[in-house]
């Protein structure tokens, strides 16, 4: 649970800043500015987690995080590319990174044992 938080997180809001500064690297990921601006929340979340919560708080939101990006990828997947009117990832390559994060966030959280 400590890895996901403390390496995925930033990761993610890495990825998210890089998606939102650089055009190129969005089109290549199919990011909209929606899953730009996710990534970001969701990664500096997972690192808020990682490095500042207490266990149980960590697992919690380490399920909570786990769970609405695997629902963005999921719904990306399966070709919805806009959330309320904002745009998500359009191509397979942000999806299955957010599949991955919220797949991991998910075991982490309900594996855990402390």
């Amino acid at each position: 649970m400590d890895g996901l938080a403390r390496i995925a997180g930033p990761l993610q809001a890495a990825l998210g800043l890089l998606t939102a500064a650089s055009a190129g690297t969005a089109a290549t990921l199919g990011a909209g500015s929606g899953a730009s601006a996710f990534n970001v929340v969701s990664g500096v979340v997972l690192s808020l987690l990682g490095f500042r919560a207490t266990d149980s708080a960590r697992r919690t939101g380490c399920q909570a995080v786990g769970g609405i990006n695997l629902l963005v990828g999921v719904l990306g997947l399966l070709g919805i590319d806009r959330v309320a009117g904002v745009p998500m990832n359009a191509t397979i390559v942000g999806n299955v990174i957010n599949v991955g994060i919220g797949i991991w966030g998910l075991v982490a959280g309900f594996m855990d044992r402390t």
